[in-house]
């Protein structure tokens, strides 16, 4: 009686409801969805490891077009129970109404959702790879596809684009946004996992969470991934390094569209409110028949210590148990920039039979800064936005951050002015043969490059903003100030002859020049011959 007593005080925790916090967007129903236009069943015909994948991509015409004309393709992240369909990802996309202003100017979303979003990335990435051809094949050969990947949605695209290229196939894809992808890794306290494991022992729902926490996607994203027996060094599970592999054998990036990465996390080294190491959850009860603990930590930076303390002393004739997880020379992912997730605050609003369970600290680093704009750094806490040469550190041709961190996949006033400004990027313009002034700034190629004596660096800004526009070397030394300035909407340039700021002439070679606003960072390369 007391066991099944156990089992009906686990499972009334709703665990399901706290995972699903931690992996997907807080539910926004009640938002008025209008029907897709068209539903394409779509079954990848390359496998992986011996399976194919498959998916449903939801068609919403924008415009007034009869068919597919100027695709946009959504591809979806990671979905624990697979129950995210058409209004869901609607409702998330449309966020600050984004579909709706992308369907008003002429582009089609081509929503794609996988029938089991918890497989392999490489599996579903061939499902992506057999959208895009469909999609060419049905619009008109001057047309081109966008495409954004959202969360894990951002590796599948990632691969398959890579994917294609690597075997000669054309996606004639103009822009690739990843939008809060893990490209270096993702983060659930690993205090929070061993939470679950430990709670499994008794609730069937929790034993339902780790089944979907064992499943290959999780365990191709997550940096640090709990083991069985806890190791006192954690690390990542095979399935991450063997994805890194074959992301590196395609290539790593495809090489053709605009790459663009969007992050939620700060660029100013912003934490979450708490230090390495503090405690996260605290949970103890103690009665004449049962003591329950289940403690948590975030994992320190470099130290050893306990990330979480559990104990189920039930009355005697059933046994105890108890789990004790000590780590050391951890780097501290669970305090970083990053998107966020409520995940502690869902556990303390989630009722308990038995106690309270209190969060300390309300959200985590979910999607690192640095891992959603892919730095070769492994500094967590690195200055991303006084990098003056910032895109010489990412494989994208221009990255987006906001100044404070932000929720997971939440789309803002300003990011929906980014996406829109790429998304439109090559398509629009304001007079023949000249490209639209775009709502951001943006640093356009410098003329002439390669150049002897002087060359011109062109860019526009969107709104007024102040702009710093300066030359680095290739070792990130500051060269020149070309500007440093608040100035008006519109388009500017500036002239550097190969000098530096004291009016002396430089050597030859390779020189970067880069355009910093509060948001964005975007370089050039310029070849500098005498």
């Amino acid at each position: 009686m007391r066991l099944e007593t156990m089992r009906r005080m686990c499972a009334s925790w709703s665990l399901a409801l706290i995972f699903t916090a931690l992996l997907l967007l807080a539910d926004r129903a009640g938002a008025q969805v209008p029907e897709p236009d068209d539903t394409l069943l779509i079954t990848a015909t390359i496998p992986y490891q011996g399976e194919v994948g498959s998916g449903s991509a939801y068609v919403y015409l924008g415009g007034s077009h009869p068919s597919l004309t100027n695709p946009v393709i959504i591809i979806e992240g990671f979905d624990i129970d697979n129950t995210m369909g058409w209004e869901y990802l609607y409702t998330t996309m449309n966020q600050e109404g984004l579909i709706e202003t992308l369907s008003t100017r002429g582009f089609d979303a081509v929503v794609l959702d996988f029938t089991d979003a918890t497989d392999y990335i490489q599996r579903n990435s061939f499902v992506a790879v057999e959208l895009i051809e469909h999609v060419n094949s049905v619009i008109q050969p001057f047309a081109s596809i966008a495409i954004v990947g959202a969360s894990m949605g951002g590796l599948v695209g990632r691969y398959a684009l890579a994917y294609m290229e690597d075997q000669g196939l054309n996606h004639n894809v103009r822009t690739f946004i990843s939008f809060d992808a893990p490209h270096k890794g993702a983060n659930i306290p690993l205090g929070i996992q061993y939470w679950v494991k430990f709670f499994s022992i008794e609730s069937d729902d929790a034993a339902a969470m780790l089944a979907s926490l064992q499943t290959p996607a999780p365990r191709q994203m997550l940096a640090y991934y709990f083991t069985d027996p806890p190791e006192s060094t954690p690390g990542c599970d095979p399935l991450f390094t063997q994805l890194q592999a074959d992301l590196a054998a395609v290539g790593g990036y495809p090489a053709l569209p605009r790459k663009v990465a969007v992050a939620n996390g700060s660029g100013n080294m912003s934490d979450q409110g708490f230090s390495p190491g503090d405690q996260l959850i605290l949970y103890e009860y103690s009665s004449l028949i049962v003591d329950i603990i289940g403690n948590v930590w975030a994992v320190p930076d470099g130290g050893g210590q306990v990330i979480f303390d559990g104990v189920l002393n039930r009355i005697w004739p059933f046994p105890d148990d108890y789990l004790q997880v000590y780590v050391s020379g951890t780097l501290p992912y669970d305090g970083a920039p990053g998107g966020t997730r409520a995940s502690m605050a869902q556990m303390d609003s989630t009722e308990a039979p038995y106690g309270d369970v209190i969060a300390l600290h309300d959200n985590h680093c979910f999607i690192p800064t640095i891992s959603a704009l892919d730095l070769d750094t492994g500094d967590l806490f690195y200055d991303i936005a006084g990098d003056p040469i910032l895109l010489a550190h990412t494989p994208f041709d221009t990255v987006y951050f906001p100044v404070e961190n932000e929720e997971h996949i939440a789309i803002t006033p300003e990011s929906a002015v980014w996406f829109l400004s790429e998304l439109e990027r090559g398509l629009f313009a304001s007079v023949p043969g000249e490209e639209a002034l775009p709502p951001v700034a943006r640093l356009h190629r410098n003329s002439p490059n390669p150049f002897t004596v002087s060359t011109t660096v062109h860019f526009s800004l969107g709104e007024s903003a102040h702009v710093r526009l300066e030359v680095f070397d290739v070792s990130g030394r500051r060269v020149a100030t070309l500007i440093d300035a608040l100035l008006p909407a519109g388009r500017g340039n500036a002239v550097w002859k190969g000098e530096d700021s004291h009016g002396s002439q430089v050597a030859p070679g390779v020189y970067f020049c880069s355009l910093v606003t509060a948001n964005c960072s975007e370089s050039v390369k310029m070849l500098l011959l005498r």
